[in-house]
């Protein structure tokens, strides 16, 4: 007990050891404020941390809107004081980095807003904004940094969901707007479907009808082959017939030519004239023939085409019926794919063959037009013959008759024969000159007509997809056609070339007809152009046509100088006398039946009322043909139309959505055109009928010209024995002989172009016969499709039914979701983090409190062992109990006076404290305990135990869990944590500050209380052994000033 007062006299009379342990007391206090108040809450703090934030961000345009994140972002930061936000340019931020001016850059690329709008593309971007954080500053403040950083990275991200959100919300409800517009347009498209179904009845009823016509046009078809085939052999008829008549001509010409040499070889002439009359009265009954069979073909034509035009109105009823269902029908389009490809089938081949029923009817026209032509040519020719004088003429041959007698012997005759005979010869060489031109110029015009006609047409097939020389073929044809307007140009005998131009076109219209045909069916062909041909046949038609002119101009000179020599010859007596033996010599004839059979001849001449007949046949021939070239035309001009809407139908089949319109106008081109069919059918029978009455006409005209040429026929022997009244008037009988073999050549080459026009036609029925075939085989495969087609119309009904109801129940489903701003957010941040606390830490200096005061405590006892002379005695010759108890009393007092201030001015500086009774009690407890074992490792070892303790306090920072949870702490420190005082008097004062540990005070005091025991139960024994060693009272902390003496160099000892 001595001891321990000495022990505190001691303290109490020395005054430094008094305010060293007074100071000591008040050290733990000292260190926990200052430390503490440096980070009593710097998380509070962070909006004075300087972070650098850079904006590159470029708008753009999304959904019609401007976007602009950047600029929202920094709008938003500048609203948020969580940290020191500087908005900067990023060569400023980078400097501030690199001079510790700024913690973190954050960086938002000029792309930010750009990727935001890819959010609903098919390969998204996403936002990267980048921060760079310089840890050397302060890893802390980088921590901080990053926290914040992250927070920011959420708020974006919340942000630009609820617009994506909103977006979509908008899309949402514009398609619920869309399925219920597509509901009512379901259920639109269901009554639709039932006008559709009526259609389709109306459809399949007019299919029906449709298939019915062609099949009776099919049955009928061949008929209209027999009366064509048979108008060809008429026409071949015909054109043999006026063969023989142009001989007949041929030979009336010669026969008055050499009749201009005698008399008696003018009788000779008469004769054979005779003969060719006779020879023509013999092809009459052909011609006769050939006409008849040319009208009966004509009339088999009419009924044909009657027919036809019946099944084409049959086709217009039901594509009518067709149209007036094509809204309803193009909802359907998809189960009327089969239908409308067999549809497109049927049309492909009807315009396919329509080119050719073109073709044929455009030749029936040409020749038409060319007969008429030449009918009037005829009556031009036989005006121009009966004409001027030649009544009077034939008047004067009767007179002549009566004189003829004293013409039979004339001595002159010698002399004119002598005077006329080179005259004559220049005549007769002219004359064979100019039919050598005429024959030339025939022959160049034939060839020409056959190689305009022909040339182009004589095209293979090669291939069906290369259209280039279908386009070549083309071309060709149009260059024939200038050639032909060339040629029209050019020629002196207008007439004559104008109708050989007219053949020229309309055979190079057929080609071209042909041509166009093919280009529509898809075929290729390959064809040799005819330019150069038709060129070089255009050439020689020029040089012949030349040639006649120049033997016309010939003939006509020495026509001139034999009536010049006629003229100038002076008959006398003599002359009078042989001429009335000539008229002797011609006894024999009876004048006066000659005269009566002239008189016939000159009032058959007079009497045109069959030749008109005949004319007006021609006529109306030719215009019958026009009227059927013209609804052809228009037949294939629609055929054409309804084709393309055809295709247009079938391609909008496969486009349902978004190629309706194009079906509704195929289908309309398809009304457009049967109509245009159905209008033309009248002049298509017209036409026909037309043509008939013409053939009729012409065939009475012929009869009318048989007749005539068999009177012509029974006056020939009159006209034989007026020949040598004519002698007088050779010369206009030489003329009209000319322009009557000029005409029966033209009538000539009109009947050829007729049979070639009607040959060509018959060779294009087999095409047309087939083409109805394909038509009615078409139609038929529609009329046994139809069932199919009302089949999947009914389905088509009930799907719409069932459409609707899905599409009204999934627009109501849409339009009841509540898509408001709200749900956006909820988008946004579908969780709401909510913080609930078990027990309540203000700041980050309440949370490190535990923590400082601990080792604040343990610092205190290692100072108070450092400073006070632990070992130093009170009084000599105690013992060491005594000695122990000494220390023990100062050391606990120490201890406690520290336990006590430091957690009471603590309180006083701000520190809130849930149980300060247990936060003075773990104080204390831990004061103690640290205490007692630094005296002990002090009083074991001196400045080693001292050391010891300090290595006790370095382990206790890291491994009594103060700072980071210990499972994230290094594994040897969980290995000592449990054996360290500091461990349980950071749980203790936890506990005691913020009740977050339950039970902790109680633990803490029962093993500090264990730790304290074991230090003074290790001191004791020490202290004895310190004792029995003569240590008690030196410590090497009393050679501390020995240590600072200057050393001797000559000892190893101090001075």
């Amino acid at each position: 007990m001595n001891m321990i007062k000495g022990e505190w006299n001691y303290i109490r009379h020395n005054r430094l050891i008094l305010i060293s342990v007074l100071a000591i007391m008040f050290i733990p206090f000292l260190y926990c404020i200052f430390f503490l108040k440096s980070v009593w809450d710097p998380y509070g703090e962070t909006g004075k941390l300087p972070v650098a934030v850079v904006n590159q961000d470029q708008a753009v345009t999304y959904q019609g809107q401007k976007l602009n994140v950047g600029d929202q972002t920094v709008t938003n930061l500048k609203k948020n004081h969580q940290l020191g936000w500087r908005f900067v340019s990023a060569k400023t931020a980078a400097d501030g980095l690199k001079h510790h001016k700024y913690y973190t850059v954050i960086t938002i690329p000029k792309n930010f807003s750009a990727n935001a709008a890819t959010a609903l593309d098919t390969h998204p971007k996403k936002m990267t904004f980048s921060y760079k954080t310089n840890g050397s500053a302060n890893y802390i403040a980088q921590v901080m940094s990053e926290v914040g950083s992250d927070k920011l990275n959420s708020e974006i991200r919340a942000k630009v969901t609820k617009a994506y959100a909103q977006a979509t919300f908008k899309q949402i409800y514009a398609v619920g707007k869309g399925m219920n517009k597509a509901a009512k347009g379901s259920a639109q498209l269901k009554d639709g479907t039932v006008t559709l179904t009526d259609g389709l009845n109306t459809y399949t009823t007019g299919v029906h009808k449709l298939n019915n016509g062609l099949q009776q046009m099919k049955t009928q078809v061949q008929p209209l082959a027999t009366g064509i085939q048979k108008l060809a052999t008429g026409s071949a008829s015909l054109q043999s017939g006026l063969a023989k008549y142009t001989a007949g001509v041929d030979q009336y010409a010669t026969g008055v030519d050499t009749y201009t040499s005698g008399v008696g070889q003018y009788v000779n002439g008469v004769n054979t004239y005779t003969n060719g009359v006779s020879q023509l009265s013999a092809g009459m009954p052909q011609l006769t023939a050939g006409t008849s069979k040319l009208a009966s073909g004509a009339n088999s034509l009419k009924d044909g085409t009657y027919k036809y035009v019946d099944g084409v109105y049959t086709l217009n009823s039901g594509v009518k019926s067709l149209g007036s269902g094509t809204t309803a029908l193009a909802s359907g389009v998809t189960q009327l794919a089969n239908g409308s490809s067999t549809l497109n089938s049927g049309l492909a081949t009807l315009s396919g063959n329509s080119g050719t029923l073109n073709s044929g009817a455009s030749g029936v026209a040409n020749g038409a037009s060319q007969v008429s032509a030449g009918v009037q040519e005829l009556q031009s020719q036989l005006n121009s013959l009966m004409g001027g004088n030649t009544v009077s003429d034939l008047q004067q041959a009767q007179t002549l008759i009566s004189s003829l007698q004293s013409l039979q012997k004339n001595t002159q005759l010698t002399a004119l024969s002598t005077s006329l005979s080179p005259a004559l010869k220049n005549l007769i060489a002219a004359e064979v000159q100019l039919n050598q031109a005429m024959s030339a110029e025939k022959a160049a015009a034939s060839k020409l007509t056959t190689d305009a006609s022909t040339g182009s047409t004589s095209a293979t097939t090669t291939n069906t997809t290369t259209k280039s020389s279908v386009t070549d073929a083309q071309s060709a044809t149009t260059a024939a056609q200038a050639t032909a307007d060339k040629i029209a140009a050019a020629a002196g005998d207008s007439s004559k070339v104008a109708t050989l131009t007219k053949t020229l076109k309309s055979e190079l219209a057929e080609v071209q007809s042909q041509t166009g045909n093919i280009n529509t069916a898809n075929s290729e062909t390959t064809s040799t152009s005819p330019n150069a041909t038709v060129k070089a046949d255009a050439t020689s038609l020029s040089a012949a046509q030349t040639a006649v002119l120049e033997a016309s101009k010939a003939f006509k000179t020495a026509m001139t100088s034999v009536m010049t020599t006629i003229s100038q010859t002076r008959l006398d007596s003599t002359t009078a006398s042989e001429l009335s033996n000539l008229a002797s010599a011609s006894s024999n004839v009876d004048l006066n039946d000659l005269s009566k059979k002239l008189t016939s001849l000159g009032a058959m001449a007079s009497d045109t009322t069959q030749l008109q007949k005949l004319i007006q046949g021609a006529n109306d021939l030719s215009k019958g043909a026009t009227q059927l070239s013209t609804g052809v035309n228009d037949y294939t001009s629609g055929v054409d139309k309804a084709f393309e809407g055809s295709k247009a139908l079938n391609t909008g089949l496969s486009k349902l959505n978004s190629q309706v319109p194009t079906l509704t106008n195929g289908v309309t081109q398809i009304v457009n055109g049967t109509a245009k069919l159905a209008k033309n059918g009248s002049s298509l029978k017209s036409g026909s009928k037309s043509l008939a009455t013409g053939v009729s006409t012409l065939n009475s005209g012929i009869q009318a010209a048989a007749s005539g040429v068999s009177q012509l026929n029974a006056n020939t022997p009159k006209l034989t024995a007026a020949g040598a009244k004519l002698n007088a008037n050779t010369p206009k009988l030489t003329a009209a002989g000319n322009k009557l073999m000029s005409s029966s050549n033209q009538l000539n080459q009109g009947a050829a172009q007729l049979s070639a026009g009607l040959t060509t036609l018959n060779s294009k029925v087999p095409t047309l016969t087939s083409g109805v075939n394909q038509l009615a085989a078409g139609s038929q495969q529609l009329d046994d499709n139809s069932t199919k087609l009302m089949a999947g119309a009914n389905k088509l009904q009930k799907g719409n039914g069932t459409l609707a109801k899905s599409l009204k129940s999934g627009a109501d489903e849409i339009n009841a979701q509540p898509l408001t701003s709200k749900t956006a957010d909820m988008f946004a941040a579908p969780t709401n983090l909510k913080h609930e606390s078990y027990s309540y830490v203000p700041n980050y200096g309440h949370a490190l409190a535990p923590y400082v005061l601990s080792v604040a405590l343990y610092v205190g006892a290692l100072v108070f062992n450092f400073a006070f002379p632990i070992r130093k005695v009170s009084m000599a010759g105690g013992s060491a109990t005594g000695w122990y108890l000494s220390k023990v009393s100062i050391g606990a007092a120490e201890a406690l006076a520290m336990g006590l201030i430091e957690p009471a001015l603590m309180m006083l500086g701000g520190l809130s404290v849930d149980h300060p009774g247990s936060m003075f009690l773990v104080s204390v407890m831990f004061a103690e305990a640290s205490m007692f074992i630094v005296m002990f490792l002090s009083m074991l070892l001196d400045n080693p135990g001292r050391f010891i303790a300090m290595v006790l306090l370095m382990l206790q920072l890291g491994g009594s869990g103060g700072t980071f949870p210990m499972e994230v702490t290094n594994h040897f420190y969980n290995v000592v944590h449990p054996f360290l005082p500091m461990t349980y008097s950071i749980l203790g004062f936890r506990q005691a500050i913020t009740s977050g540990m339950s039970g902790m005070v109680g633990q803490a005091f029962w093993m500090l209380l264990l730790f304290m025991v074991i230090g003074l139960a290790l001191l004791w024994p020490t202290m004895i052994w310190l004792q029995k060693k003569h240590l008690m009272g030196l410590s090497q902390l009393d050679d501390n000033q020995k240590l600072q003496a200057v050393e001797d160099p000559e000892s190893n000892s101090h001075s």
